[in-house]
């Protein structure tokens, strides 16, 4: 009966109402902040997606000067491809909307997992603010990694659910069957395809067999060594990361990745976490917590929670752009842990109308803000850029059509995107993967300081394109001789280097 149907879908809604607040609000809070979360790393990835439409996946690099003819792993090609067909199919309006959701999916998941495992909602409420707090930190930018969340959950969630918990939520599985387990190679080769976190996944699925193993060998002695099904997880997972069609060259582009130090000279997200007090301090806190709840249930949460935690926690500390896996992995783990130590009862419903009538405003609240953002012109998006740029470039490199550009790491792949024209004569791009440790360094001075080694740096390229904040460099190198300065506001500074045959 329809009736029926709708006093179910009323019933569940009331259950979930907090819930479904918290989801609405990120994925509203996600929207409305569109504009400043497409950045460099999303410019780039509809550029390479428009290569790989049209040519196919790259392999050497003819978009930069510096790295000219360079070999070009480009591991995230999928997801690439998939940004630019979100693109294609219409524009800025629907990539946004639908990685937006694909975030918001992702974060849903994580409470469903939670609940799965033995959370109680009291609990999971508990762990909301903190876990959202820090997966939003990094989630809201619009790249190629937004499409990994739910697969980092998945994986989570299949593998933690494999071993048996103390105390399971009523209405919760019991123990799955052993092969469902095995659905985590899958996700690990189209992972494998679509971002380099792939490396993360592989981790986890070796955390699970190194797990297994363990327990077996507590269970039965040695004997335990010979669990063949933990050992397919630890040894054939990683096998996972040349499941691409560069196969066995990933080898170079994970270990420049992976093992650059370099890069967190330049990236924000690539320096430790204790660089920046407002994320250190709340994560400290969560780490402390973590770690109490986890020594008091000891000898009840499972030796992966402990060793996944853990792996996350330092990963979190190591480099600001891993704390979204480690909000991510206290929302699911976390909750389950209170649940097994504390005997809280669920508390009633209280409210319950109200609830619900509040989940439903917030479910409209967010239609109508992803209307809204449907139905934005283009301009929108880029509101963060200067779009006078690239007419006042265009009209410089009209002027010389040699010139080459040395343009902030913003704006370069942006500019290439809005004119392919400028492919070639850019100094660097966001691949910074392609570049030499010493080509690195010299363009981490430019940050620092103007001394004389960054001033060569830019003499080659007869046109600047710089982001005006660090003001002392700036003022130094435009007040070099041959130089003169043709835009300067808030956003962006371009000027022309006459000693490196700029406009005459």
């Amino acid at each position: 009966m329809p009736g029926s149907g709708l006093g179910r879908r009323r019933a569940w809604l009331q259950a979930n109402a907090l819930f479904v607040v918290g989801v609405a609000a990120v994925l509203t809070l996600c929207f409305v902040g569109i504009p400043t979360h497409l950045g460099q790393d999303g410019w780039l990835a509809l550029l390479a997606g428009r290569i790989v439409s049209a040519h196919g996946i790259p392999h050497h690099d003819y978009l930069t000067v510096m790295a000219q003819g360079v070999q070009w792993t480009d591991q995230q090609w999928l997801a690439q491809l998939l940004m630019y067909s979100l693109w294609q199919l219409g524009g800025l309006q629907v990539l946004t909307v639908v990685y937006v959701l694909v975030t918001g999916a992702a974060f849903a998941a994580a409470l469903a997992a939670a609940r799965n495992l033995g959370g109680q909602d009291l609990h999971i409420l508990m762990v909301l603010p903190a876990g959202s707090f820090f997966y939003l930190a990094t989630a809201v930018s619009i790249r190629t990694q937004g499409f990994i969340y739910p697969l980092f959950v998945a994986t989570v969630w299949l593998l933690a659910s494999e071993f048996p918990r103390a105390r399971i939520k009523d209405g919760a599985r019991g123990r799955p069957s052993p092969w469902r387990a095995y659905l985590v190679f899958p996700i690990l080769l189209l992972w494998s395809n679509l971002h380099g976190s792939v490396t993360l996944g592989v981790g986890i699925v070796v955390l699970f067999g190194v797990s297994t193993l363990v327990n077996d060998v507590v269970d039965n002695g040695l004997r335990g060594l010979g669990n063949v099904r933990a050992w397919s997880f630890v040894l054939l997972s990683p096998l996972t990361l040349f499941a691409s069609p560069y196969g066995f060259s990933m080898v170079h582009y994970y270990s420049v990745t992976l093992m650059n130090s370099h890069f967190g000279n330049l990236v924000a997200e690539w320096k430790p976490v204790t660089d920046y007090l407002v994320l250190a301090i709340p994560m400290m806190v969560l780490i402390a917590t973590t770690a109490v709840i986890l020594a008091r249930t000891m000898r009840r949460t499972p030796l992966f929670d402990y060793l996944l935690l853990a792996t996350l926690a330092v990963g979190a500390v190591i480099a600001v752009r891993n704390i979204t896996w480690f909000g991510l992995a206290t929302v699911i783990l976390l909750p389950p842990a209170i649940s097994r130590f504390r005997n809280d009862r669920p508390a009633p419903l209280r409210n319950a109308r109200i609830n619900r009538i509040l989940a439903e405003t917030m479910i409209i609240l967010t239609v109508l803000t992803a209307v809204f953002v449907l139905t934005r012109p283009s301009s929108w998006f880029e509101s963060s850029y200067p779009q006078s740029t690239i007419t006042t470039v265009q009209r410089l490199v009209d002027q010389n059509p040699g010139v080459k550009i040395f343009a902030d790491v913003r704006y370069a792949d942006w500019m290439v995107w809005h004119d392919p024209a400028l492919g070639g004569r850019i100094a660097y791009d966001t691949s910074l993967e392609l570049l030499t440790p010493a080509q690195l360094k010299a363009i981490a001075l430019l940050s620092g300081s103007a001394n004389p080694s960054a001033r060569r740096i830019l003499k080659p390229y007869g046109i600047w394109v710089l982001y005006p904040g660090n003001h002392l460099a700036d003022k130094v190198l435009l007040s070099q001789p041959g130089v003169q300065t043709v835009v300067k506001n808030k956003r962006v500074i371009i000027a022309t280097n006459h000693l490196g045959g700029a406009v005459r």
